[in-house]
């Protein structure tokens, strides 16, 4: 028990390691250096869905499907679909990004922070929602990461290599938290780029 205890661990210290690595296209993220607040934006216009031409094929396909099964349901999922942006991947992201961050080198992120100087923009561009019928396969994501000034947005200070992707590290039955694991993955790269470069 004990040495499953220690493997666990050493496991879990390692994880940084082999995190998977946010890449700079342009500027530097170390402007962040002693900023205590950042303010977060999420995007998903023209966003890809795997497998489909667009995210609109996505929809109808998925809602089409659901209604011939029982109706209402195809309109529930439509909906939720949305909804899940607000409700689960921005929270986890938000989350997960606040935790990581030591309190020595404290930057708390939230969404359109009135207090920050930065704002990070998150542009989601394609996503792959992974599945759990019996077998799993976890969530990805592609995203386009831009940091600016919120008092000039065309400033835009620090921009990562297009598209990042980022794969969930478990995959959960529900589609939502699936997806959202991506996002969670996401908020511990970016973390660990900014112990980096932003010390």
């Amino acid at each position: 028990m004990r040495n499953s205890l220690s493997i666990i661990l050493i496991i879990f210290c390692m994880m940084p390691i082999f995190g998977q690595t946010i890449k700079t296209a342009s500027g530097d993220i170390s402007v962040l250096a002693g900023e205590k607040e950042l303010s977060v934006t999420f995007g998903y216009d023209n966003m890809n869905v795997h497998g489909y031409p667009s995210e609109a094929d996505f929809i109808k396909d998925k809602v089409r499907i659901r209604e011939e099964h029982k109706p209402g349901l195809g309109e529930k999922f439509k909906g939720s679909w949305f909804a899940d942006r607000d409700t689960v991947y921005a929270p986890l992201f938000i989350k997960h990004f606040n935790h990581a961050i030591p309190e020595k080198r404290k930057i708390t992120v939230s969404i359109n922070n009135p207090n920050a100087k930065y704002n990070l923009h998150i542009q989601t561009l394609w996503v792959y929602p992974g599945y759990n019928v019996g077998a799993s396969q976890p969530s990805k994501i592609e995203v386009a990461l831009q940091l600016y000034e919120i008092a000039n947005p065309e400033n835009i200070v620090w921009e990562s290599k297009s598209p990042t992707r980022i794969k969930a590290k478990v995959a959960p039955y529900k589609r939502e938290l699936r997806i959202g694991a991506a996002y969670s993955s996401l908020a511990m790269s970016m973390s660990w780029l900014l112990k980096k470069k932003a010390k």
